[in-house]
């Protein structure tokens, strides 16, 4: 009887083992299908890679439905002059809700100023889509009066150099070499504020990804 049962478990023992044996073959079978990376010629990507090189640019991401980057912060910012270049890509070509919206004036980078926050003194690089152009203006708070001009049109995926100077009640927007000068409401000769970051609207949340590449420079 003994001899009998040792010749059942060892039956079992087998059945067991070849059990485990068909269920890893079958689990290698099973292994789920990975495609091929998809060619770098694909249309329907974002046409982000044709961009100029920005290993050490800084992304800043506006995300669908947001008004702020992501990250956004408000480090102090002391300074005579802000210079930077910016790379827009195809991301930052949008279509607005309101027609009347495509005129709003988009945030790319600038500080406050005066000691004050920056719906009362501040200077910005703005830009916006309108008119099938990237258009890039200058942005300004005046002792809480907005002002703002258009300084000209850049390129989808091309780097621009932008330059920021402070002077006695004078702005100093500088947009790859052509400068205009904006009203300023202090006199000292220094910007004394906050960095403000990239920042989509006016009236209307960013209505797809955004992507805005900075990198300041001496």
């Amino acid at each position: 009887m003994r001899y009998n049962y040792l010749g059942f478990y060892i039956v079992l023992l087998s059945f067991f083992l070849l059990w485990i044996a068909c269920k890893k073959n079958n689990t290698k079978a099973q292994q789920p299908y990975i495609p091929p990376p998809q060619d770098s010629t694909d249309t329907t990507k974002t046409d982000t890679t044709k961009v100029q090189p920005t290993d050490s640019f800084i992304v800043y991401r506006i995300l669908k439905g947001k008004n702020y980057c992501e990250g956004n912060h408000y480090p102090i910012y002391q300074s005579k002059i802000l210079k930077f270049q910016a790379i827009l890509d195809s991301t930052c070509v949008y279509k607005n809700l309101l027609p009347e919206n495509q005129n709003d004036i988009n945030k790319l980078y600038g500080f406050s100023d005066c000691t004050s926050l920056h719906h009362a003194n501040s200077a910005r690089f703005g830009w916006n889509w309108k008119d099938g152009a990237l258009r890039i203006h200058a942005y300004c708070y005046v002792d809480s009066v907005r002002q703002y001009k258009e300084l000209g049109q850049v390129k989808i995926g091309e780097m621009f150099e932008c330059s920021l100077e402070v002077l006695p009640q004078q702005y100093k927007f500088t947009l790859n070499g052509e400068s205009h000068i904006m009203l300023r409401y202090c006199d000292d000769s220094i910007a004394n504020g906050i960095k403000l970051l990239p920042y989509f609207g006016g009236d209307e949340p960013a209505p797809q990804d955004i992507i805005v590449r900075i990198k300041e420079i001496e």
